[in-house]
Parts: structure tokens; sequence; C-alpha cells
């Protein structure tokens, strides 16, 4: 009879033990982001985690995280990436910058990139996607590239989401419709006060909202993706292309800093970068634009209100 008692307190403990555990874990999982992924090449930061503890805990020093992740403080935000080894050192691309053709565009050769064609001609790549239909940032040989603004690039400023393209500039209507995610499905990429809006700006088209906020602020990817652009153009500053599902690509610009590296994979929500004033700006602030085969659309057809 004693024995029994026993072996029946044990299994009392022990189901305790094991209830405890699941609460724990569920705990666990509802307090920190759910994209945790463990990884020997990064940490996912957690609510309550420093620059210093995680310096701790891996021993690695607050510069050397600092440098591995480009931070220009010792600020870090709940769900962000920090890399604990350095960025690879990427080949060395020397290219020599020659006039456009007259024939007004490039043709793709075997693993040449967006970037490269960007840099051959002295063209922004947010100039290339104006110009081009480009399904994806991953170009394939032969793919003619236009270098110039021509028969290609669509007119996208203050378009109605349902308009219907002419034949010119057709952009196949059931692609179109399924790029433009509901509101609810989007992360706004920053909190802050729209300053200047999608449209004609100073007789120019402005392709994107700008959105105020502070230096440093961070910047949040507004979709899963990967990074298919990370570094500086010229009048944007730092800037972070990503792609998305369904033709879609998103583009952060003007950033403090670029949080992220080239061919990583991001979640919805994912701090991607810190807000900022580089390039061409009277102030800090996210540029971003919402673009479906490489064409602008309004962003505020697809974020959630501001």
């Amino acid at each position: 009879m004693q024995k029994s008692n026993f072996f029946s307190h044990l299994c009392k403990v022990m189901v305790s033990l094991l209830l405890f555990a699941i609460a724990g874990n569920i705990y666990s999982l509802s307090s920190n982001p759910l994209y945790v992924t463990p990884s020997k090449e990064y940490h996912i930061v957690k609510r309550g985690e420093t620059l210093s503890s995680i310096s701790d805990k891996y021993v690695i020093s607050k510069d050397n995280l600092k440098l591995f992740n480009n931070l220009t403080s010792n600020r870090i935000f709940i769900g962000q990436k920090i890399y604990l080894t350095p960025k690879p050192n990427g080949k060395s691309e020397f290219v020599t910058v020659r006039s456009i053709p007259k024939r007004g565009y490039h043709l793709a050769k075997q693993k040449e990139s967006l970037h490269r064609i960007a840099k051959m001609y002295d063209v922004g790549i947010l100039s290339l996607l104006d110009y081009n239909s480009i399904n994806s940032y991953d170009l394939k040989p032969g793919m003619k590239i236009w270098l110039v603004a021509g028969k290609t690039e669509v007119a996208a400023i203050q378009r109605p989401v349902k308009e219907t393209y002419s034949a010119e500039e057709k952009i196949p209507e059931v692609d179109y419709q399924m790029s433009v995610q509901k509101k609810i499905d989007l992360f706004l990429p920053v909190k802050g006060v729209v300053t200047s809006e999608f449209g004609i700006r100073n007789g120019r088209p402005h392709k994107g909202i700008d959105i105020s906020a502070s230096v440093g602020e961070p910047i949040y990817a507004a979709l899963d993706g990967k990074v298919a652009y990370v570094g500086t153009q010229r009048g944007y500053g730092n800037v972070i292309i990503l792609e998305h599902d369904n033709y879609v690509m998103t583009v952060y610009a003007h950033n403090e800093s670029n949080l992220v590296r080239l061919g990583e994979t991001v979640k919805k929500g994912q701090p991607i970068g810190t807000l900022g004033k580089t390039g061409s700006t009277s102030g800090p602030h996210l540029h971003f634009e919402y673009r479906v085969k490489g064409k602008a659309i309004n962003p505020r057809n697809v974020l959630p209100s501001l």
C-alpha cells in the first residue's frame, strides 16, 4: 500500500512539473517575438535585453557588436537581429562607367545584378525600377533593362487601386490585385506624421510618402520578405529594398542606419533600420515606397491608417 501511494505521489509531481514547463513555454512565446529562430550567426533581441547583456552572453565586446551591426548607439529593439559575426567581405566589383547606348537599354548577362547595371551607367536603382516592369530583383540573362524613361514606364502617380491599365503599360490585373494586400496585413514601417504625400511635388513625381519622426526611431519591415538591396543611393542616402511575394517591393530611404544584410530573410514587423536624414532631405523622416513590378503606387492604399 505504501509503495502504491509513493508511485501515485510521484506521478502527480511529474505531471505538475510537465504542466509548469508547458506554461513557461507559452509565456515565453507570448512575451517575445514569434519569429525567434535559433542561430549561431545572430541573436534576436528579447524584451528586457540590452546591448550589454547580449555582449556578456556571447562574450563579444559592445564595440564589436556595434561594428558587426552598423549601430550608431547602444540602442537596440525587440525583434532586431544582432549579428554575432562580422559582415562577410563581398567580392570587390570594379565597374567602368559608360555612356547609355543610343538604343536606350542594356541586355542583362549571366549573374548580372540590377545594382551592377545601375553602376555601369550611373543610373539610380529606383530609376531602373521606374523604367522597367521587373517581376524580381534577380535578373535573367537576355532581359532588356531600360536605362531611360520610355514606353515601359508607368505613370503611377495618384492612380486609384482598381483603375484599368492601358495596353501600352499593361500589368496583368490579377497580379496587381494580388499584390495590393489588405491594410491590416501590412505593418506600419515607422510611427510618425506624414509630411509629404504620394503624387506630384514641386512639379516632379514623389513616388512614396514621407513619415517624420525622431532620428534613431526603429524602421520596421512592412511584410515578410528578403533584402534585395542595402546600401546608398544618390539623393536617398541609406536605402533598403525588400522583395516580397506577388511582385511587391518596399523601399525605405534616408535611414540613419541599415540594420540588415543583403540576402537576409526578414519578417513583418522586424526592425530593419533606424530613421535618419541621410541623402537630400530637409529633416529626419522615412521615405517609404510600395512598388508592384517595379512601379510605385500610393502607400496609403495598402498601409494601416496613419
